[in-house]
């Protein structure tokens, strides 16, 4: 780039000096500033175009999608995992849950919660953010969630009833509260209150597995435990 604006302004001086040391009648020092003026005013302004072209010509280079400059560096290595999509998880209503949990042989998951529950919030953000928890989920659940103040109606057992009604059905009187069904419908357990992701897994491993007809949570857990032991051994 240096190079070429050092050739560009080294020809205009050239012909800038043609023009003031030579014409049709020779070096002539009695031409008078109007003379000159008009190709003067024209010189000035091919320089102005060609420093204005040098500009655009800069910052078409600075922001080539292909280039790799101090600022944006190589986009492709800055987002390696650009193009790759993490398990997105998809909340249900109860009703259109639990028949698309019976078509596709999972569990169910009903998450009870109100807008000012705070402590629900928190479980949204953290819990059902994380990605082990989210690939359990999407993998052997159907995700439902029920809002226990709403007065939107779902269909229960052939009649309309609303999503506060579920939630008196299902004797929920704190939030977040947890509830996990059977393909069938038939409810397994419900787990009661906040839960950050590490616990929650377990408690999705532990459903998932069946593992509730075998022995207690606490029976579970403790064999969580001692293989994590073996592991460190």
């Amino acid at each position: 780039m240096r190079r070429l604006v050092f050739l560009f302004l080294k020809c205009n001086i050239s012909e800038d000096r043609i023009f003031y040391t030579s014409s049709k009648h020779g070096l002539d020092a009695t031409r008078t500033e109007k003379d000159i003026q008009p190709e003067g005013r024209d010189m000035k302004k091919s320089i102005k175009l060609f420093f204005i072209l040098t500009f655009v010509f800069s910052i078409g280079i600075f922001y080539h999608p292909s280039s790799k400059t101090a600022l944006g560096g190589d986009e492709t290595k800055k987002n390696p995992s650009s193009t790759q999509k993490a398990d997105t998880l998809i909340w249900y209503k109860y009703d259109e849950g639990l028949a698309k949990a019976k078509k596709e042989k999972k569990h169910v998951m009903v998450a009870f919660y109100t807008n000012w529950c705070g402590w629900c919030k928190r479980m949204d953000k953290n819990t059902y953010a994380d990605e082990k928890v989210k690939k359990v989920l999407t993998g052997s659940y159907v995700a439902i969630k029920v809002n226990a103040e709403s007065k939107e109606k779902v269909e229960v057992g052939g009649k309309k009833i609303t999503e506060t009604d579920l939630a008196k059905e299902f004797r929920v009187r704190s939030f977040p509260t947890t509830w996990f069904l059977k393909q069938s419908g038939e409810k397994i357990a419900p787990h009661m209150g906040y839960a950050d992701a590490p616990s929650f897994l377990n408690v999705l491993n532990f459903i998932k597995d069946d593992l509730y007809d075998k022995m207690t949570f606490e029976e579970y857990l403790k064999n969580q435990d001692k293989n994590d032991d073996k592991g460190k051994k």
